[in-house]
């Protein structure tokens, strides 16, 4: 079992644990009144509806507009725009086109679109074009920092900070490595060129492009990478070669080569050449190894970010606890178990003895509130679509629905949320209704949080296999968020993301056919077998 289904599962059962915490709070506590301390009149929005035949005229023409925006045919996209109205389909064809413009130089144009756009929405590609259209660098001195493959606009904005040499030029040439690291040498090469140094002639930059051979995608899978780079050292900097050890650490460490990982990992001197991604990994390797004192180091020169995450917070505890020193592991316990209700939390609560606490602290949503929350026109629109990808069985419009509830409720305040999760849960809405219960930080709904749907067919299966249901529902809510349809990118099915064969595996010994995969009810019935 890799680390990631290890990961997956961890996740499904502090689920399942909290599912079970609520019903054993439903049923002990239905006489207490939550805490209405925090309840405050909800303004409901009220935008303007569009009949079911409007939104889905919409949705047939969405597609070739995205598509005409792509390739710069403005009259399409002025036509779709002036009657889809204020929506997740609109803004996404509005930030292709200006996407387009911005790379063709239209500056007046796109100028002009771009203050219609909701500045929630728009994408970091069109952020840097906006830059490059008012010759402002601003995003370049952070965009420089990350080591892989940026979007066309993005590149273009720090190949231009670099030519002005407005840039870090440690982290510029940084960059240029990570892109050799990713064997995106066109773009390494042009920005190698805008430093001065290209890799053809230029002292710095051949020396960069010479690193090709060890740190590219193939180079660093050969046995003898580490010896090649070992040859290379005294002709490189510090910093190159240091990013380099970096390089070859993460690769062995993403494949469970742990002891050669913390061998290459401990060459890097300076460890600024690091990627976040690759301190991830270095930490991870130390600690399948239990280096507890290597551990703690490694967390202590996280940038900051990564040392704020509770991942780290609680791994950076578990590593003093395990060395005796109980106080300093306390205080990082409390760190990460003040962090929220994530995953890391839960645990770090667990460290200093706190049972989850499941209780609502606030009251479901009114009726009439909720009545006027399903009328509002953008919860409407996300509905109709959702609603036609259900009878069509068509996944790429139910994605659709989905952008759609996202974009209608991207601005909601708390009690906003629960309202809308209410809704969507009242239409069998269910991955929208965990998405909007699950943003709230204050005001809490377990019942919406953790949902149980298609109860009776799961209480039964998981009895008949003796799996307990609550961590049955764990599953499902981590793996398809209670959708269906889903599919996951290695092809696995339906709520609980089975495999097509072990579906014709379980199949063939209970006595199904293995199209049931596809059922809700063969589904899960497969699943539960599965957990047993």
């Amino acid at each position: 079992m890799n680390a990631q289904r290890i990961f997956s599962l961890s996740l499904s059962l502090i689920a399942a644990a909290i599912l079970s915490a609520c019903a054993s709070e439903n049923n002990t506590s239905s006489s207490k009144e939550p805490n209405t301390s925090l309840t405050e009149p909800a303004s409901i929005p009220a935008r303007r509806a569009e009949g079911e035949s409007k939104v889905l005229s919409d949705y047939s023409q969405y597609q070739g507009a995205l598509d005409a925006a792509k390739r710069g045919d403005d009259m399409w996209v002025q036509q779709f725009l002036a009657q889809a109205g204020d929506s997740a389909m609109a803004e996404n064809v509005r930030n292709e086109w200006l996407k387009s413009l911005g790379a063709r130089g239209q500056w007046d144009v796109f100028r002009q679109e771009n203050k219609k756009l909701n500045a929630a929405g728009r994408v970091q590609e069109v952020q840097c074009y906006a830059e490059l259209s008012s010759g402002s660098y601003n995003m370049a001195a952070e965009l420089v920092r990350v080591t892989n493959k940026l979007p066309a606009g993005c590149t273009r904005l720090v190949e231009s900070a670099a030519s002005a040499g407005r840039l870090n030029s440690n982290d510029a040439w940084r960059r240029v490595r990570g892109l050799l690291s990713n064997s995106q040498t066109s773009d390494a090469r042009s920005l190698a060129a805008a430093l001065g140094s290209p890799f053809e002639g230029g002292a710095q930059g051949s020396r960069e492009y010479s690193l090709f051979n060890v740190i590219g995608k193939d180079a660093r899978k050969s046995s003898s990478a580490a010896s090649t780079l070992s040859s290379m050292e005294p002709g490189l900097s510090r910093e190159q070669s240091s990013f380099a050890w970096g390089v070859l650490g993460h690769h062995h460490a993403q494949n469970q080569n742990m002891q050669t990982a913390l061998s290459y990992y401990g060459r890097v001197s300076d460890r600024k050449q690091l990627t976040d991604e690759q301190f991830e990994w270095y930490a991870r390797a130390a600690l399948r190894l239990q280096r507890w004192n290597e551990l703690s180091g490694i967390i202590q020169q996280m940038p900051d970010k990564l040392q704020k995450d509770p991942t780290w917070q609680y791994w950076l505890g578990r590593s003093y606890a395990a060395q005796g020193n109980q106080s300093r592991a306390k205080d990082m316990y409390e760190k990460a178990a003040a962090s929220g209700r994530n995953f890391y939390a839960v645990l770090a609560g667990e460290e200093l003895g706190r049972r989850v606490n499941t209780k609502n602290n606030i009251s479901d949503a009114d009726k009439k509130d909720v009545r006027r929350m399903a009328d509002d026109g953008a919860i409407k629109r996300a509905l109709v679509l959702f609603k036609n990808s259900q009878s069509s069985n068509d996944a790429k419009m139910r994605r659709q629905a989905q952008a759609e509830w996202r974009f209608a409720t991207r601005d909601f305040n708390e009690d906003n949320l629960l309202t809308a999760a209410q809704v969507a849960f009242e239409n069998q809405f269910y991955d929208m209704a965990i998405n909007s219960a699950d943003r709230t930080e204050r005001k809490l709904n377990y019942n919406l949080r953790y949902l149980s749907p298609f109860k009776e067919t799961t209480v039964r299966y998981a009895s008949q296999a003796g799996v307990d249901p609550a961590w049955v529902y764990g599953l499902i809510r981590q793996e398809s968020r209670f959708v269906m349809g889903a599919q996951s990118s290695v092809g696995a099915q339906g709520l609980m993301q089975v495999m097509p064969a072990t579906a014709r595996e379980i199949a063939g010994k209970i006595g199904m056919s293995s199209s049931e995969l596809y059922t809700m009810d063969g589904n899960i019935r497969m699943g539960t077998w599965y957990m047993a």
